[in-house]
């Protein structure tokens, strides 16, 4: 077992909804260092503050055991190593985020000059990094090499905003096979520029993109899906349902391994969260224990924070 860490952190913004018992093992992730030795840890999709004298840096992941006494919960820390996540540092450069982007699109990367150009153009797109510079990898993959402005438009289209998309009413959210009929008889995307790389030919394992648009209530609720199929199939599904964005990373066949990602100030609901990963463990899906921040995903697969770390290594 792991040696005790010499020091605790004091929750001091715990609520009953928080529900968090002695005894309990969490893993939480320090969202935000604030001053007078305060930090903002995010669990289970709620956001925490706690007090401690240790010296912790944002994206650290730290695993604890909950106390309670008189002066309130504590959190007694259970390894001194503390993991890291496997995110993308801010500090990371573009050449090495497309760099990895490249290679987990399955391309080789460039000579000198050709890798200078892309980080140029990479560099000048608006949108974020991380999830940009896999978009430009697989634009690639498809034999395209696009500009700037290309690249924008077609993050634009997979956000749910593009022009020309269908839409429609649900009375309640649809179960698995209604939501599935939906999609079938959806046929070809309206949207030109999401149909002409869908019928981009003579790749294989390539990624099918869809959309689709349905008021629910008094609200909209936009739905992307990445689809790659081939030997080795992944799945990404994006939801954005008003102001919050939920997104669901999933590959593998024989070992499949899902990720999810929020915005960082939305509140999930504990029981939820542990009824879904308990009902995807029992189909043989492993399901991240720490709900993610979105801006750590790159919009198609999982690990894409543990390949760039990888090659800041090697550097």
């Amino acid at each position: 077992m792991p040696e005790p860490v010499r020091g605790n952190l004091q929750l001091t913004d715990i609520v009953a909804g928080d529900k968090l018992r002695t005894g309990d093992i969490i893993s939480a992730r320090i969202q935000t260092v604030l001053p007078d030795g305060r930090f903002r840890l995010l669990w289970n999709g709620r956001t925490l503050t706690a007090r401690s004298h240790l010296n912790f840096r944002p994206g650290q992941i730290i695993r604890a055991r909950v106390e309670r006494n008189s002066g309130g919960f504590f959190l007694l820390l259970r390894d001194s190593r503390s993991k890291i996540p496997h995110t993308a540092s801010p500090q990371a450069s573009t050449r090495t985020l497309l760099s990895a982007a490249l290679l987990r699109a399955g391309l080789s990367l460039p000579d000198g000059s050709e890798a200078a150009r892309r980080a140029a153009l990479l560099k000048h797109t608006k949108g974020h990094r991380v999830r940009m510079a896999r978009l430009y990898a697989e634009l690639l993959s498809k034999g395209t090499d696009p500009t700037a402005d290309f690249l924008e438009s077609v993050d634009t289209a997979l956000s749910g905003d593009g022009r020309d998309h269908r839409s429609g009413n649900w009375t309640r959210p649809p179960d698995s096979d209604e939501l599935k009929d939906e999609m079938n008889e959806e046929g070809d995307d309206p949207d030109s520029l999401i149909n002409l790389l869908n019928n981009v030919s003579g790749h294989r394992d390539h990624w099918m993109f869809r959309r689709l648009v349905r008021h629910l209530g008094e609200g909209e609720i936009r739905m992307v899906w990445k689809i790659r199929r081939g030997m080795d199939p992944a799945l990404a599904l994006t939801i954005y349902d008003g102001s919050r964005t939920f997104e669901f990373l999933m590959e593998g066949l024989d070992n499949t391994q899902l990720s999810v990602f929020t915005d960082d100030d939305t509140e999930i609901d504990t029981k939820k969260w542990k009824s879904f990963r308990e009902s995807l463990a029992l189909m043989n899906v492993e399901v991240d224990d720490t709900i993610l921040s979105i801006a750590e995903s790159d919009g198609f697969t999982p690990g894409t924070g543990k390949a760039v770390r990888d090659l800041e290594e090697r550097e």
